[in-house]
């Protein structure tokens, strides 16, 4: 049996999707590893995973928490100061890395393959220099620059015409500018990658800087069917292989405990959920205000929010009769009883309402956000509108109207049918194990695409 490594994000939103994969691999007789900064255990642990830590000095553990919970409360010229330790930071944690830290899971474990969230590039680098096959991880959709899709930044919806196509490379280089002039001015994470990738014999020509993200160019696992993730039928090749899987959501995951006694039998419920990552702005807390008052308007309805780790739950838990706040909800558990769900849009929430047959209606905020709430509408799963916008009256219109329009519920359970059918007949680990026995590198950006069909993709090292 095979030594799998899964070195995801640590937050909800990246590990979560791994959870189901790691349970089959292990049933399989499999031993997986959790790799990743102490906070990740946090996660992993109550679902009994080995965790194996790295960086522990560097990043212990309640370390993010403390640098989120700093940044909140800073203001003016001690922000800029704060600003320059997370700098100075960011300096010793690349220095670590250069010196070996992602070393350590490869030499102490020596797995057959590493499984690396697309967001973390150092870790396939280091895999790469100590002979371990690796496959990219991608908790949400392609973010590579694709012919004929917007990239996750836009919520565009292309329909082929002039204006279409005009917007399309608009949208393009506003996502991927700041790469490419990192690249030609050399910027700190630019030149971090470069280092890394030359410590460890990485080819410079397989790192990608013309996507959303920095990252090496490598196979991608992507947790959904094809025709889910493509707002437009592909023309031609592909510049990324993309390995298609099954949805892998994860519904018997372990889940906080809730004040089910507060809830009333007979009401509709909506749960407000806007992810659990960390916020730039107050957008969150703003739209979390507007459902409150929203709630005040439709006494007989429920609505219970989920805030997140940034705000305080009692500013909002009993605004109104009918609101319940909490910091982490059961969000599967609350889905099987809800009307509708007030969602930000993140990949992982798009997909339990999916596989709940839960109407969205989608606020996208950052990140990837604005691409997903794109296939809510192409799919007619949801309605969606820009957060800045938003009012409590708003709110109630769309509620009403995905809630009694009959299309976004077939619309959902035609797409959970094709999710359990994808989950069925190509789930995620069966397609890395295929992928550890037959592990393909993409040739050079330069030497041309690479679909996952190509005979002549060539073994990792």
């Amino acid at each position: 049996m095979a030594t799998f490594v899964l070195s995801p994000l640590d937050d909800h939103g990246h590990v979560n999707p791994t959870l189901r994969i790691a349970r089959v691999l292990r049933s399989r007789g499999h031993r997986v590893v959790y790799c990743g900064i102490p906070d990740l255990e946090t996660l992993v642990a109550p679902e009994g995973f080995e965790f194996l830590p790295v960086l522990e000095e560097l990043c212990p553990k309640g370390f993010q928490a403390e640098m989120l919970a700093r940044a909140s409360e800073l203001r003016g010229l001690k922000l800029l100061r704060f600003a320059r330790e997370v700098q100075r930071h960011e300096d010793r944690y690349h220095a670590a890395l250069l010196a070996g830290a992602f070393d350590k899971p490869f030499a102490q474990l020596r797995p057959d393959l590493l499984l690396c969230d697309v967001l973390l590039p150092e870790p396939p680098l280091a895999a790469h220099g100590a002979g371990v096959p690796w496959l990219l991880l991608n908790t949400t959709l392609p973010l590579r620059q694709e012919e004929g899709q917007p990239p996750l930044t836009s919520p565009l919806l292309p329909d082929g015409g002039v204006a279409s196509r005009v917007q399309l490379r608009l949208a393009w280089w506003r996502a991927t500018y700041r790469h490419r002039l990192g690249l030609w001015f050399r910027s700190r994470p630019v030149s971090h990658l470069l280092r890394l990738a030359r410590h460890h014999g990485f080819p410079r020509e397989r790192l990608d800087f013309d996507g959303i993200t920095l990252k090496p160019w490598g196979p991608e696992l992507v947790l959904c069917p094809r025709e889910f993730a493509e707002l437009t039928p592909p023309r031609g090749a592909t510049r990324g292989e993309y390995l298609y899987a099954g949805p892998s959501v994860d519904l018997e995951r372990q889940e906080p405990d809730f004040p089910w006694e507060r809830l009333r039998d007979g009401r509709p419920l909506v749960l407000v959920y806007l992810g659990t990552l960390p916020y730039a702005t107050d957008l969150d807390a703003r739209l979390f205000r507007a459902v409150r008052d929203a709630a005040a308007l439709r006494p007989d309805w429920q609505f219970v929010l989920c805030v997140g780790r940034k705000l305080d739950p009692a500013a909002f838990d009993g605004g109104a009769p009918n609101v319940i706040a909490v910091r982490r909800a059961p969000v599967v558990s609350l889905l099987r009883r809800a009307a509708a769900m007030i969602t930000h849009g993140g990949f992982n929430s798009v997909k339990e309402c999916i596989s709940l047959e839960v109407p969205m209606v989608v606020l996208p905020i950052q990140y990837d956000q604005p691409g997903i709430s794109a296939r809510v509408v192409h799919h007619g799963l949801g309605v969606r509108a820009a957060p800045a916008s938003v009012t409590p009256r708003t709110l109630l219109r769309l509620l009403d109207e995905v809630v009694t329009v009959p299309r976004y519920r077939e619309n959902l359970r035609r797409l959970r049918a094709r999710f359990e059918e994808a989950e069925q007949q190509r789930p995620a680990a069966d397609v890395i194990e295929d992928f550890l026995h037959h592990p393909r590198r993409p040739a050079a950006r330069s030497a041309g695409p690479l679909s996952s069909s190509d005979p002549t993709a060539r073994a990792l090292p």
